[in-house]
């Protein structure tokens, strides 16, 4: 592609369009015939400006010549939000509105609180929570006191028990001794033995009964434990569904504003308020839309294409886009979606763009781009070569047609209507009116306009 040579002649500062023509008419009846001074001649066309003047309007000219367009496929839009990121504000639970802190057009964070609401199904579900919490807790200890206190006791027992078969050791030992020396007879000898070995069976016996009685009374607590549990899981689980979250769950306490029903309405994403249905002292039931919350870091751009112009569309086409609230700029992106439905009214596809809405050099506001706005995108079908092209903005548009003013002097330009062929992107194709190498004025055309009217309705020059 052959790069348009663009000449900058002057800085984009220009004075009032009074100063381009010089003074006005009734100063020039008042001169009479006096000599010419600083002149702007309009002839048929021609506008001829003072060294001065053309430096103040800031004109900026560029070579016509040969380059490569793409052909266009021009199709009617309007800008829309993306539509992942819209966020519906809706309440879980029903109740009063007490305050409302974000409002249309305000910033919207994750987790920045809009509104609070006063519910008495929150206030209920919180304090049945707190009660299970409760319940939990005081089962929790219960069962561990209780293994404590059969800990305690067994070790006793066992203890007591454990006496009671040493004193029997003792005088079955003593009979041993006796019977070795003959003092005694066998008979005391197998009563000792027969005690020793009853206490040792009641030992056995008395624990075990002990230790069923502990284990009866553990499980029946582990039981009514596990029950209480399951009661705090489902109050848990009914307060995450009315929004409250694991974190807040935790640090609940008996003082917590959530047990007086106060219900925090919290932002799930970022973006700007574009809609409000809520005010303080409303009633809104659960699932009520009180705020619409738009991300319009970027937007989509949705065209309407027609049946037969199908096949000129592809996933990942350039695209160019012109906003009627923006003359002039383009805006560049891709086709990032092409509809699976034909419209059965219009018989037409919706076809997706995606833009980011930064800020525009014509409209320095933050997110420029708004939902709603009219325009047009032309995407690219094929690129071919061409004899003459120019930049877009270098036409001037009336009823009659297009035309360019042409730099024919240093100062000087003429009118030129001229041909043109549209094509994708801010490069238009000149079919008649203009050769290769010419000079036209891509700033400033619209002094330059004012000023051929001027001089159509002021009768050849002003100065």
């Amino acid at each position: 592609m052959t790069p348009l040579t663009k000449t900058v002649l002057s800085v984009a500062t220009f004075l009032p369009l009074a100063l381009l023509l010089g003074c006005s008419p009734e100063e020039h009846d008042d001169h009479g015939d006096e000599p010419e001074s600083e002149e702007t001649h309009e002839e048929d066309g021609h506008i001829e400006l003072t060294e001065e003047q053309f430096l103040s309007a800031g004109i900026e000219v560029t070579e016509a010549g040969p380059g490569r367009v793409s052909e266009a496929l021009t199709l009617p839009g309007t800008v829309a939000p993306n539509a992942d990121s819209v966020l519906h504000v809706t309440p879980r639970v029903a109740g009063q509105v007490r305050s409302v802190f974000k409002h249309l057009g305000e910033p919207v964070d994750v987790g920045e609180l809009l509104c609070i609401i006063d519910s008495v199904e929150l206030g209920d579900a919180v304090a049945d929570y707190l009660r299970d919490r409760g319940h939990v807790e005081a089962a929790e200890e219960t069962l561990s006191r209780e293994r404590e206190l059969y800990a305690t006791r067994i070790a006793s027992f066992i203890k007591v028990l454990d006496g009671a078969i040493a004193v029997h050791e003792r005088i079955f030992r003593r009979e041993e001794e006796l019977q070795e020396k003959a003092v005694s007879t066998v008979r005391p000898l197998l009563e000792a033995d027969k005690a020793l070995q009853a206490a040792k069976l009641d030992k056995d016996k008395q624990l075990t009964e002990l230790e069923a009685q502990r284990d009866t009374r553990l499980l029946a607590l582990e039981v009514d434990l596990r029950a209480k549990r399951v009661d705090l899981t489902a109050a848990a689980n009914r307060l995450r569904t009315l929004g409250v979250e694991s974190g807040v769950l935790d640090g609940l306490t008996d003082d917590s504003p959530l047990l007086s029903g106060e219900y925090p309405v919290l932002a799930s994403g970022t973006g700007v308020v574009v809609d409000r249905h809520v005010s303080a002292g409303e009633y809104v039931e659960a699932g009520s839309k009180l705020f619409v919350v738009e991300d319009l870091s970027n937007v989509w751009f949705v065209a309407s294409a027609f049946e037969e112009q199908l096949r000129s569309l592809r996933t990942g086409q350039t695209a160019y886009v012109s906003l009627d609230a923006f003359p002039g700029t383009v805006l560049n992106g891709t086709v990032s979606f092409v509809d699976y439905h034909v419209d059965p009214t219009s018989r037409s596809v919706g076809v997706r763009i995606t833009l980011d809405n930064q800020e525009l050099e014509s409209w320095p506001e933050e997110l420029p781009l708004r939902p709603g706005m009219f325009g047009r995108v032309d995407l690219e079908t094929e690129a071919r070569d061409a004899a003459v092209v120019l930049p877009e903005k270098a036409l001037v548009h009336d009823d009659g047609g297009e035309y360019v003013f042409v730099q024919v002097e240093p100062f000087a330009f003429e009118r030129r209507d001229v041909g043109v062929r549209h094509a994708a992107g801010e490069m238009v194709e000149i079919t008649s009116g203009l050769e290769a190498g010419e000079r036209i004025a891509v700033t400033g055309t619209f002094l330059l306009k004012s000023a051929e009217r001027q001089a159509e309705l002021g009768g050849g020059h002003n100065h």
